[in-house]
């Protein structure tokens, strides 16, 4: 980090009390659910594979304006999750390092608010440009869309001040650290994060399959007891990845918005299929890194008997992670699976959003459910496993069920 850059930030602690800090952004987990939730948010636990596929995805279709897309998405998130850390009665430093360490402790990175006035945020450590790197390489184009919209929603709530933020110097690039330079002319509100109130009780009747070899509840106990939050570079390595804790909000958000905007250019199900792909090679690539990590062979590994065991180690993973309270109702080895998901961020937030929907609408977890299969049955590498399995949503939520269910097949 250059004096230049990052040099007139104080260190977090002289600013606020570190106490004090940890309570507001305190994880509240709920086990009837399975649900993380910081800071008045349910956060998901995806890692730099996933957000930067979805990132590229999003960004490279070639019909839609992706980058506002992921800024909108941001911003209207996050304006409401940083005022909620913010204290009225605190001094404008201290309500900067609020909103830092948000940022932090989330594992996005590390942002220097302390230049606000000049227009120019700084970042010496990205969770996307790691991500970025690590999927796809260096490229000529900043990759930090995703942190312009965060501080959009940040200075608003700070400030009040509604700006554009665009990154000057990225570290995807090659620079030395992520720079962002302010618009203070716009003149377009942030949308306010509008949701339906949805009445929903989870089904608690069916029967699900479980191992006898596999502990679930100790898998899932384990990953909420572990500190899941970033350390000093804002980052989260662990299990072999980048994590971080996103609100559902926003990937619901930006899904639907990403959707329905290819869909007004005759390419909806174009965009569904690379939703469910980018799931897919999620669950690939996210659990190869757990399955080689150190946790794994500590904590899961004494447990499994059989190849089949892994599977269910997987999903209750998966529980633990947030993505929602989601078991397996018909285990059929390599041949196949069903799955049925009670509670699944992605059809809960459509509801909330759009209402009943006319198809289902889980197109992370379609693709998961997939990707499952291929990483404990395939063969070869990530590439050559794709598509070697096919997963379908045949009910769901949002579609007027009382559960999500996923059929996987052999293709």
């Amino acid at each position: 980090m250059s004096q230049e850059t990052c040099g007139s930030l104080p260190p977090l602690e002289v600013l606020v009390d570190a106490k004090n800090l940890d309570e507001r952004f305190a994880l509240t987990y709920e086990p009837e659910t399975y649900r993380r939730v910081i800071a008045g948010k349910d956060v998901i636990i995806h890692c730099h594979h996933y957000n930067s596929r979805m990132q590229r995805t999003v960004e490279s279709s070639g019909r839609v304006d992706g980058g506002m897309l992921i800024r909108s998405s941001a911003e209207t998130v996050f304006a409401e999750q940083v005022a909620a850390v913010l204290r009225d009665d605190e001094d404008e430093p201290t309500r900067r390092a609020a909103a830092e360490g948000l940022y932090r402790h989330l594992g996005f990175g590390v942002l220097d608010f302390s230049k606000l006035e000049e227009g120019v945020i700084t970042s010496p450590s990205s969770h996307y440009v790691e991500g970025w790197l690590a999927r796809f390489g260096t490229r000529e184009k900043s990759v930090c869309t995703f942190v312009e919209g965060f501080i959009q929603g940040a200075v608003y709530a700070l400030t009040g001040k509604l700006v554009h933020a665009r990154e000057q110097s990225c570290m995807a690039k090659g620079d030395s650290a992520c720079v962002f330079h302010l618009d203070f002319d716009r003149d377009t509100p942030i949308e306010p994060n509008r949701k339906q109130k949805f009445e929903f009780e989870q089904q608690r009747d069916l029967k699900f399959v479980h191992s006898n070899n596999i502990d679930e509840q100790k898998i899932i106990d384990a990953l909420v007891e572990m500190p899941i939050h970033g350390n000093d570079d804002g980052l989260i390595p662990a299990f072999s990845v980048y994590l971080a804790n996103t609100p559902a909000d926003y990937y619901n958000l930006l899904s639907i918005r990403f959707v329905e905007a290819m869909q007004a250019a005759r390419r909806g199900s174009a965009a569904r299929r690379m939703l469910v792909s980018d799931g897919e090679s999620c669950a690939m690539n996210t659990f190869r890194g757990i399955m080689s990590s150190a946790e794994w062979d500590a904590l899961v590994v004494p447990m499994v008997q059989e190849q089949r065991d892994k599977m269910y180690a997987l999903v209750a993973i998966s529980n633990g992670l947030g993505w929602g309270n989601w078991h397996i109702l018909e285990d059929r080895g390599r041949q196949g699976i069903t799955y049925a998901s009670l509670n699944g961020y992605e059809a809960l937030g459509y509801r909330e959003y759009r209402g009943q929907a006319d198809q289902p609408q889980c197109l992370m977890l379609t693709g998961v459910a997939a990707g499952l299969m291929e990483l404990v049955y395939g063969q070869g590498t990530v590439a050559e496993r794709q598509g070697t399995y096919l997963s379908t949503e045949k009910s769901c939520i949002c579609h007027d069920s009382a559960t999500c269910q996923f059929e996987v097949e052999q293709a």
